[in-house]
């Protein structure tokens, strides 16, 4: 570690300790600053376009403003967005549009969702800043202000014709960090702004392993650091070899002045090499401490849906803290996760002003919305935002569960998409049930999961639902019709109205579906070069058929 990567670490620290004392009065506050955001936004955007239709001067109070604005999905936003993108200014905001960010697409059609400046300060403030000061305040005694490596990148997919940036949220946000890249991670500025996702991916490896010192491991979804970990296990020897010689193989696509760049910031060092050599010819169970032994902790999003791969990931970091930070979108910052030991997200009252919708009503054509004061401990709800960029009263999709306080706002457990269902006669199985099952199902079994996905199955009568596994050293000495029923009956206890149109024959038994091994990862490829980020790819757990025309899953 230089003297100026300490001087960074040590003065975003001291700016960490200002928002958190921020962030310990407004969730003490929470009613108040929250209220007071949704009336700023709405001051502030009085000669829009949106704000002149609404009537936003004649807003007073919440009680007028949910009268006077109906609540919203991203088709209400559409036109709007269209003439952001074609330059034309006050339209959802008085603030200028930093850039248009494209959502992920994995769940759906892409969208773009406007950033705005005000919106980039505050996503970087709970993404990126408090963030570390808690961690730093749960691992002080691991702390060695040495360099991470960060698992995303800086590009911009294209422009508006009016010469707007369009880029994933999470590429749009770092860019701002460019100058400060070589000091606080291990790849350099050119391997993050690389468009070929493989080979970016190989070198933040790369430059990760040169760094013995190395202090963690982010990227956004905990999915991204099982795919980083398996990509050193199968390609170590190479890995080995460029570590050695101090330049990148001719496998590695990249152009000629990018290779000439990045080999004169990767120096042979065969003590290097070899000590990795040593450590990977044991195997690849704990490998993290035992080729970075200063590691502290890996940062990304778990929990939930994504819970299947921490099991694989434990095998590679042992026990080593995950740290879920933040819960965040493209559409605005929600929560931020101050502990170690678990994933609570704590409610942001100065990002966003909330709402929320029972799930039992989200159904409704214009169900009641509660305030952030109103929602209650273990019910769960649909979140509806008013943010900085743009959005009011946007129906965000993602439902959640309120567990507890922190200080007086809410505490919340992500659970699922709204769209991210099978509901073919009213049954509402979930992500959660469906995992449930799935889990029961391969332990008792003694099957290895790898991933999952699932089709609703509508050419037969009565429809039923095709479930696709991906097992570790599956072969033909297992039953499928036996882990079909066991599977079934496992749904059936998960969803208890699953069961019951089961139990009336409204619901065929489901179908089982296994994958080649590798199929999930070809799926991901495929979505990466469709345009999805590779920083924001996400295993859509509800496919169409088309998905299967096109050869995106391979069968067995």
């Amino acid at each position: 570690m230089n003297i100026f990567s300490k001087l960074l670490y040590l003065t975003m620290l001291k700016v960490s300790k200002k928002i958190e004392k921020e962030f310990e009065y407004n969730t003490n506050n929470m009613k108040q600053v929250n209220r007071d955001l949704l009336l700023k936004i709405l001051n502030n955007n009085i000669n829009t376009e949106f704000g002149k239709k609404y009537r936003f001067k004649e807003i007073k109070s919440i009680e007028e403003y949910k009268q006077n604005i109906p609540l919203c999905t991203y088709d209400d936003y559409k036109e709007y967005i269209e003439k952001i993108a074609q330059g034309k200014k006050n339209i959802l905001t008085t603030d200028n549009v930093s850039y248009l960010a494209r959502t992920s697409g994995t769940t759906g059609t892409q969208k773009l969702i406007p950033i705005t400046n005000l919106g980039k300060k505050v996503a970087s403030k709970y993404n990126g800043i408090l963030p570390q000061k808690f961690i730093y305040n749960n691992l002080k005694d691991k702390w060695n202000y040495g360099k991470g490596v960060m698992i995303t990148d800086i590009i911009v997919g294209t422009y508006t014709k009016a010469g707007i940036p369009i880029s994933a949220a999470s590429s749009g946000g770092m860019k701002s960090l460019k100058n400060i890249i070589p000091f606080i991670w291990t790849s350099p500025v050119e391997v993050m702004e690389l468009k070929d996702k493989e080979s970016a991916f190989y070198l933040h490896a790369l430059f990760a392993l040169v760094d013995k010192n190395l202090m963690y491991i982010s990227g956004i979804f905990v999915s991204t650091i099982l795919d980083f970990f398996r990509l050193i296990e199968e390609k170590h020897e190479l890995l080995i070899e460029d570590i050695r010689n101090g330049k990148i193989n001719e496998k590695i696509i990249i152009d000629d002045d990018i290779r000439k760049k990045l080999n004169k910031k990767l120096h042979a060092s065969k003590k290097r090499a070899d000590e990795l050599e040593k450590e990977f010819y044991k195997g690849f169970n704990g490998i993290a401490k035992r080729i970075w032994p200063s590691i502290a902790y890996i940062a990304c999003v778990t929990g939930a849906n994504f819970s299947l791969y921490n099991s694989n990931v434990e095998f590679y970091i042992d026990k080593l803290p995950v740290c879920s930070i933040a819960y965040g979108a493209s559409e605005g910052m929600i929560g931020i996760n101050p502990y170690i030991n678990k994933i609570e997200y704590v409610l942001l009252p100065d990002s966003c002003y909330f709402e929320f919708i029972d799930v039992k009503d989200i159904e409704k054509k214009n169900p009641y919305t509660s305030n952030i004061d109103e929602i209650i401990i273990g019910k769960s709800y649909e979140i509806v935002i008013t943010n900085l960029n743009g959005l009011y009263r946007y129906r965000l999709g993602d439902i959640v569960k309120v567990v507890g306080f922190y200080n007086k706002t809410p505490k919340i457990e992500f659970l699922y998409r709204k769209n991210q269902l099978l509901n073919m006669v009213s049954e509402k199985t979930t992500e959660q049930h469906l995992r449930y099952a799935i889990d029961k199902t391969v332990n008792k079994l003694n099957l290895k999961l790898v991933d999952y996905t699932t089709c609703p199955d509508n050419n037969t009568t009565p429809g039923r639902y095709i479930i696709y596994l991906e097992l570790r050293n599956f072969n033909n000495e297992y039953n499928i019709m036996e882990i079909e029923k066991k599977l079934d009956s496992e749904l059936k206890n998960a969803n208890l109205a699953y069961g019951r149109f089961r139990d009336n024959n409204r619901l065929d038994q489901l179908k089982l579906v296994i994958v080649e091994e590798g199929a999930f990862n070809n799926l991901k490829d495929k979505l990466v070069k469709k345009g999805v980020s590779r920083s924001q790819l996400k295993v859509p757990r509800v496919i169409s058929k088309d998905y299967i025309k096109d050869n995106m899953l391979l069968k067995i």
